[in-house]
């Protein structure tokens, strides 16, 4: 037993982080994460694992690992990650931004951003963004398999999607039953670019990056940038440091701890501004007929645009969240609206079993932050 406790110990010193910004953090975050974020990082069995927690005007920024299996090099809060999924809480927020500035309406048919192409409905029931939006489209997750040789976050272009979207016929009736969809946020960021007249990375900059400084963000990286990716690894193996703009709506963002901090805080911050219209629900699970492919971090009560609300339970706080997983990483974000306390945690290890578990710990650190 003494030789299993000092085994733990010894291991809980290997994975001793790196801060990335020691004089930002309370004593109550370097408290939460002291033990929390070893044992999280190692549950992860990931080469490396970036954490970030907000409370207040305060956040810490940690690295564990390796950003590569081997390398000796810990990651830090400069550490070039993909955000995959989290990409679309990312759209929804210039879409809501766009929202309201009158630009467009939640409930425009997304045939109004179409042009002469004749798009699917069900019935006389049209597709509309808010549709897209909280995955109630009735589009599939995916238009199909990556063709060989291609990159999944580069595939497919705008051109691929809306030669394929006549030829979709939606299988029930938009609104109804809430199915995950990568094709829907990728079509929403194409109507975006259509609303505004401007491209969609152009529209994310000047509304959300640029304004807050998270330089690191973004769908093409430099080189510069590219040398400081975290390599992926586990299921799916991991992938090139290209250009993503294909995917810009549902899954090709870059990031960094240090931007997703900075990010994180806006989410909690914004109450009143266009983000409450982003965090706000628009579909209720037992208003659904069906809600598929969103109960990773506990069970989904109701999605707004993008994010999903997971109801209180016992000591646990209501959360607003999402999770993004593909070529090589792992990511969840979440906060307790309201609480003033969110967190941020990727590793460079793709495992959908792993994930629950370190969802879980990363809703109980929340828990710890939020007592009231």
């Amino acid at each position: 037993m003494r030789h299993i406790v000092f085994s733990l110990i010894f291991a809980l010193i290997a994975s001793a982080p790196t801060r990335a910004d020691p004089a930002a953090a309370d004593p109550v975050l370097a408290a939460v994460t002291d033990l929390g974020g070893p044992v999280m990082f190692m549950m992860s069995g990931a080469p490396g694992m970036v954490l970030v927690l907000v409370r207040g005007g305060h956040s810490i920024v940690l690295g564990y690992g390796e950003t590569e299996k081997g390398n000796n090099h810990t990651p830090d809060g400069n550490s070039l990650l993909r955000l995959n999924s989290i990409t679309k809480v990312f759209t929804t927020e210039v879409l809501a931004s766009l929202a309201a500035d009158g630009k467009l309406a939640l409930t425009d048919p997304l045939q109004r951003y179409a042009g002469k192409t004749k798009l699917p409905t069900f019935g006389t029931r049209p597709v509309t963004l808010l549709d897209l939006a909280t995955h109630t489209a009735a589009l599939p997750r995916e238009m199909g398999d990556v063709p060989d040789g291609v990159f999944a976050r580069a595939w497919p272009t705008r051109a691929d999607r809306w030669k394929w979207l006549p030829g979709y016929k939606l299988p029930w009736e938009p609104g109804s039953v809430a199915s995950y969809s990568n094709v829907s946020f990728d079509v929403l960021a194409d109507a975006i670019e259509t609303a505004a007249g401007q491209s969609y990375p152009d529209l994310l900059r000047a509304r959300v990056t640029i304004p807050l400084g998270m330089a690191d963000t973004g769908f093409s990286p430099t080189p510069e940038q590219c040398a400081r990716l975290m390599t992926g690894s586990g299921l799916g193996g991991t992938g090139p440091c290209v250009d993503t703009h294909a995917t810009d709506g549902s899954g090709g963002l870059y990031s960094t701890g240090n931007d997703m901090a900075r990010w994180l805080r806006h989410n909690i911050e914004d109450t009143d501004g266009p983000l409450a219209m982003s965090h706000a629900i628009y579909r209720q699970r037992q208003a659904l007929k069906a809600a598929i492919g969103f109960d990773d971090a506990g069970p989904m009560a109701g999605l707004g645009l993008g994010w999903v609300s997971v109801a209180a339970q016992g000591i646990h706080p209501t959360v607003i969240a999402k999770s993004g997983g593909g070529a090589g990483f792992m990511s969840y974000i979440a906060f307790a609206p309201g609480r003033d306390v969110g967190l941020f945690v990727a590793v460079n290890r793709v495992d959908f079993a792993m994930f629950f578990a370190l969802t879980a710990a990363a809703n109980g650190m929340i828990a710890d932050l939020v007592t009231r």
